[in-house]
């Protein structure tokens, strides 16, 4: 059975629960459909406390990983990429055995896996400027480059009005087309954001993406023999 922590945004959230019963479906066919314990959280409790530091919500995330592996999952997925630094702070204090499946490991993995040397990060105006997604990608050898700051104020927007439910229109479209064809010279764009997938699922690219959304949801399928 597979743990998602959601909520945070609501519309990646149904994305994830979308995506991992599709690949469920895919590999055992007939009318099975995922096992999955949704603890969808109210992300205002976490997200209205950024402002008082990592401390104060790594203790919230806390509060709300404890109580989903009280479900006893066999795998846990955090549903929101930012959530992953302050999981960095409390990891040690969960004392599970429960496996997670974070996106910044899966990330490096996959771009060692197909040699990509030089990325695009994308997602969230925090996660393009601090460190917490970049450097291990670094350490592992692997260029990461952001959008300029002007790009980077426009993503934001866009995901602020992703995650509050608002559908996808044709000028974020548009937005990202661009984006894909003034850095089509790198090797792949990370889509380091729940609410970016909604946005290229309707893109035909050829650029190589690395969704992180489904690198978690391919890795928890692993769990299934």
């Amino acid at each position: 059975m597979i743990g998602i922590l959601g909520g945070a945004s609501y519309p990646s959230t149904i994305l994830y629960y979308e995506t991992l019963n599709q690949l469920y479906h895919k590999k055992f066919k007939k009318n099975h459909s995922c096992p999955i314990v949704l603890y969808s959280i109210d992300y205002e409790n976490i997200k209205s406390n950024y402002k008082n530091g990592w401390e104060v919500v790594s203790a919230l995330l806390r509060e709300e990983l404890l109580q989903l592996i009280s479900f006893n999952p066999s795998c846990i997925i955090i549903a929101n990429n930012t959530l992953h630094k302050a999981f960095d702070l409390i990891k040690d204090e969960l004392k599970t055995e429960i496996p997670f499946f974070l996106t910044i490991d899966l990330t490096k993995e996959y771009s060692i896996k197909n040699g990509y040397k030089n990325v695009l990060l994308l997602g969230t105006k925090f996660t393009m400027e601090d460190n917490y997604f970049k450097q291990p990608l670094i350490d592992a050898g692997i260029n990461v480059s952001i959008p300029d700051e002007q790009e980077r104020n426009m993503i934001q927007e866009i995901q602020v009005q992703l995650s509050s439910g608002n559908p996808v229109v044709e000028n974020q479209l548009e937005y990202f087309k661009a984006l894909n064809e003034k850095y089509a010279h790198l090797d792949a764009f990370i889509l380091g954001c729940t609410e970016i997938p909604l946005i290229y699922n309707q893109l035909n690219t050829t650029i190589n993406i690395i969704d992180t959304l489904k690198l978690q949801c391919d890795k928890a399928m692993s769990i299934f023999k």
